[in-house]
């Protein structure tokens, strides 16, 4: 190779690369940046198959792919989708839905009656593991009638059963059988019936683009989710939204930034009322926080009122498992306040004696691994915050923060953690049977009661709402006695929304449900 060929190199290459970019250019039609929505959010979304979707962002995302058979309209009536029309039988024991005709899936077949059928059978398949699969127990029995109605039979009577059949339909041809797994190819570019579709799964940005085969609306040509942990880095893009690099909608603005926003001529503030609640969880397969009294003194150590204040802003502390938007709220239970000098009677009774500041039975430490998601807003700054007050009663806290995979694998999985900190997130009304009852999905903790249990048991055979609204309320007693997590707070959330979006409604859970309705200037 002679000089003059090295010297050359660089410039060839940048040649071919050029080459390579119009050739691209040419052969894939463009859309402009002014008909993309974009977003951020903090973490990865854990899964694109409703199966499989275990985080915020992995709900949001797939409102935009997949469909259910009814939905809330935006007055909280329910409202066909997949389904035209519905009728449920007098003695409450079954619902017969005629389906929508002229439906397609994303790779252009027909959806018919076998894909609802498919899609329970599927959820019910012991096979097929997920977290949320308590949600089609209900369920005795599937049948498709003919191609455009399917029957559902239930175990026990339900008065308004149209409401529970807002789950998303997946279809059955892209399936070999009802056990599905998370490896599946299916999880990464999923085939649904909504109006966006999955053109680009990365790391960093999931891309999706207009249906054109859709049955219904939708204004915007494209979608982009971009993965940005930074809340500053995501209030950053907002700034920018009128450009091409920028986003439209950040879903949760920090207190703190809430002023940079509130005079903007691009940006409008708009609350975002959800059903969500924190909660500091315990692994009660750890020896120390099996005694209720060691739990009890963690959560009379902590000021949560501070917390609160200091890193997230306004909101409500809570004593139980639900919002005091919850018709289960029980008022009559009070939140704990902190309590140091009660914390330290109750860990001197547990038999922890303070030694040199750290508490002791007999050898063993009173130390306690606190492991945590670093997507999980502001999570860093509490933790410290928490450890620091736990440390003020002699309780010796080592933190760890992780990405959101090995967070799942880590605690989820192989339970590998003495305190976590998280939130559930939920739909209309939270149902917490799956958090707490022995060996349920996302009883991740270990958790074990079998007063609880059976309180549990009863609210889901009981059909008087009325009987049933009192056995929550009493669980939520309950739950704030044993205290298998310490309940934290409810946040007041607002959203930073680009005023280049018009006709604008955010769905309190979903929050992307009426997007086909949206549109950017």
């Amino acid at each position: 190779m002679t000089k003059v060929d090295q010297i050359l190199i660089p410039y060839r290459r940048a040649l071919y690369i050029l080459i390579g970019v119009v050739s691209l250019t040419l052969a894939t039609p463009s859309i402009s940046s002014a008909q993309v929505f974009r977003y951020p959010e903090s973490s990865k979304q854990s899964s694109l198959m409703p199966f499989f979707v275990e985080n915020m962002s992995a709900v949001r995302i797939t409102e935009f792919i997949f469909e259910p058979l009814v939905t809330k309209n935006k007055r909280g009536d329910i409202q066909g989708v997949l389904a035209q029309s519905w009728s449920a039988s007098p003695d409450g024991m079954s619902i017969t839905f005629k389906l929508r005709q002229g439906v397609k899936w994303h790779d252009g077949k027909t959806f018919t009656a076998r894909d609802v059928a498919f899609t329970v059978k599927a959820a019910q398949d012991k096979k097929t593991i997920f977290n949320s699969k308590s949600k089609y127990r209900f369920i005795r029995r599937v049948e498709a009638i003919g191609e455009y109605q399917v029957r559902f039979t239930f175990i026990q009577p339900k008065k308004r059963p149209e409401e529970l059949f807002n789950f998303k339909i997946i279809p059955a041809h892209a399936f070999k059988g009802t056990a599905i797994k998370r490896l599946d190819k299916f999880n990464r570019r999923p085939i649904g019936t909504g109006p966006y579709k999955v053109q680009e799964a990365a790391l960093r940005v999931t891309k999706l683009v207009k249906f054109n085969g859709y049955w219904g609306r939708s204004n915007t040509q494209a979608v982009e989710m971009i993965h940005t942990p930074d809340s500053s880095e995501q209030i950053n893009l907002l700034k920018y939204s009128g450009q091409g690099s920028g986003v439209q909608a950040v879903i949760f603005i920090p207190p703190k930034n809430l002023s940079i926003f509130e005079n903007s001529d691009t940006v409008v503030l708009e609350p975002y009322h959800t059903v969500s609640w924190w909660y500091l969880a315990f692994n009660h397969k750890t020896k120390a926080l099996q005694d209720v009294r060691v739990r009890q003194a963690v959560a009379l150590a902590m000021d949560r009122e501070e917390l609160l204040g200091a890193h997230l802003g306004q909101g409500d502390l809570l004593s139980g498992p639900f919002t005091e938007s919850s018709p289960y709220y029980n008022f009559d239970v009070e939140a704990r306040e902190q309590d140091l000098e009660e914390a330290r009677r109750l860990l001197d009774e547990a038999g922890y004696k303070l030694k040199r500041g750290i508490r002791k039975r007999g050898r063993s430490k009173l130390s306690l691994s606190f492991v945590l998601n670093k997507d999980l807003p502001n999570s860093q700054q509490l933790a410290l915050s928490i450890q620091a007050q736990l440390k003020q009663v002699g309780i010796l806290v080592t933190t760890k923060f992780v990405d959101a995979a090995l967070y799942q694998e880590q605690v989820f999985n192989r339970k590998k953690f003495d305190l976590t900190m998280n939130v559930w997130s939920f739909n209309e009304i939270e149902d917490v049977y799956p958090l707490f009852k022995t060996g349920a999905p996302s009883n991740y903790i270990s958790y074990s009661n079998a007063e609880v249990d059976a309180k549990l048991d009863a609210s889901r055979r009981e059909t008087d709402y009325k009987i049933h609204k009192e056995t929550m309320k009493q669980l939520h007693e309950m739950l704030n006695e044993d205290l298998p997590y310490v309940f934290l707070w409810s946040l007041d959330i607002y959203s930073g929304l680009s005023r280049q979006l018009k006709n604008i409604f955010i769905q309190p859970y979903y929050y992307y449900s009426f997007f086909k309705d949206w549109s950017l200037r």
